[in-house]
C-alpha cells in the first residue's frame, strides 16, 4: 500500500467555518461561485486536523509550524505537516507534506445568514464613574454540504532521503539517494492510524464556541491504493440539488477496482437526496456501504500492528 486516497461528504449547520479577513465589524465568510457557496480553505482543513491528532497524542508534537524543529524522527508536527525552517547562512531545511488536503467545497447554493453579536464590558473612567462599553459585530454563516478530498503518501511517511552528489562545479551530477531518516513499519502505521483517526474526529474549525460543527465524513469513500496519485478526488461531487453526480462517482469506482485498489465506502442516511439511486450503484459495483465508524476500523485491520 503506497497511498490512501479518501473523499468525504459532511452536513454542516448554520456556521461559518473558514472567515474571510472581513471588513470592520463584519466577519465575512469564504465563498466561491460569485458568492453562493462556501468553502473551507486547504490550509485551514490542514490545521484542523493536525490539532485534532495533537489532542490524542499531544507530546508527539514536539514544536509549532511557526518554530519547527525538523525532527523528522520523533516530531509528528514536521514530519505531517511539512516544514521550511531556515538557517543562518546555509539556506534551510523543506520538507514536503506527505498529507496532501484540498479545501472543503459547499456543494448546494444557499442563504447567507448574518448574526449579530454583542460585547459589553465596563471602563473606568475616573474613581467615581464608571461607564459601559457596547461593541457590536456581525458574522456571516450558511449550512452547506461540503465535499473534501485527501491523498496520504503512505510510503514518505517518516522517511526522509537525500541526493547523493558526486563531482565538483558544473561537473557536479546526481547519482543516487541515501535514506538519512527511516522511522521504520511500526511507527509509520502508528502515524498512519493517527491520520486517519484524525479524519473521524475532525472538528475545531471557526467559531466553533458560539457555533460548534463537525466536519469528520458523513459519507466517505476509501480507496487503499497500490500506486501513488491523486485521481478520485470528485467522486462525490453533488448538483445544486444536493443529489452525488451518479456517473462521476461510477467512473471513480471503476477505475479504483480496474487498478486493483481496495475500496471502501461509508454511509449515513439523509446525507444526499438520491441515496436509493446511490445504493443502487453500489450493490452493482459490488460494494457494500458500512456505517462510516466501521469503514474506519476496516481500514485500521487492513494496515496492521
Amino acid at each position: 500500500m503506497k497511498c490512501i486516497s479518501m473523499v468525504w461528504l459532511t452536513r454542516a449547520d448554520l456556521s461559518n467555518l473558514n472567515s474571510g479577513q472581513g471588513s470592520g465589524n463584519l466577519t465575512e465568510l469564504k465563498t466561491y461561485d460569485r458568492g453562493r457557496k462556501p468553502y473551507v480553505s486547504g490550509q485551514a482543513t490542514r490545521t484542523a486536523l493536525f490539532d485534532t491528532i495533537a489532542r490524542t497524542y499531544p507530546d508527539r508534537f514536539r514544536c509549532t509550524p511557526e518554530r519547527p524543529c525538523a525532527d523528522v524522527a520523533a516530531c509528528w508536527s514536521c514530519d505531517l505537516r511539512g516544514f521550511l525552517a531556515t538557517e543562518e547562512g546555509v539556506g534551510g531545511q523543506r520538507r514536503w507534506s506527505p498529507v496532501k488536503v484540498t479545501p472543503g467545497l459547499g456543494q448546494i447554493p444557499g442563504e447567507i445568514v448574518t448574526d449579530l453579536l454583542t460585547r459589553t464590558s465596563v471602563l473606568e473612567k475616573d474613581e467615581q464613574r464608571q461607564s459601559k462599553d457596547l461593541r457590536i459585530a456581525h458574522v456571516q454563516m450558511m449550512e452547506n454540504i461540503y465535499r473534501f478530498g485527501m491523498v496520504i503518501d503512505v510510503e514518505n511517511i517518516g522517511l526522509v532521503l537525500e541526493p547523493v552528489i558526486e563531482g565538483t562545479g558544473s561537473q557536479q551530477q546526481v547519482t543516487g539517494w541515501k535514506t538519512v531518516v527511516d522511522i521504520g513499519p511500526a511507527e509509520r502505521k502508528l502515524r498512519l492510524k493517527a491520520l486517519l483517526d484524525g479524519v473521524f474526529n475532525l472538528s475545531g474549525f471557526a467559531k466553533q464556541a458560539r457555533a460548534a460543527a463537525s466536519l469528520s465524513p458523513d459519507f466517505i469513500l476509501l480507496a487503499l491504493q497500490g500506486t501513488y496519485n491523486q485521481r478520485g478526488l470528485k467522486a462525490l461531487e453533488l448538483d445544486e440539488e444536493g443529489r452525488v453526480k451518479l456517473d462521476l462517482l461510477q467512473a471513480a469506482l471503476q477505475e479504483h477496482q480496474a487498478l486493483g485498489n481496495k475500496v471502501f465506502c461509508g454511509y449515513t442516511p439523509g446525507t444526499v437526496v438520491n441515496e436509493g439511486e446511490l445504493l443502487e450503484l453500489f450493490s452493482q459495483e459490488s460494494i457494500t456501504p458500512l456505517p462510516v465508524y466501521q469503514v474506519f476500523a476496516r481500514v485500521r485491520e487492513e494496515i496492521g500492528d
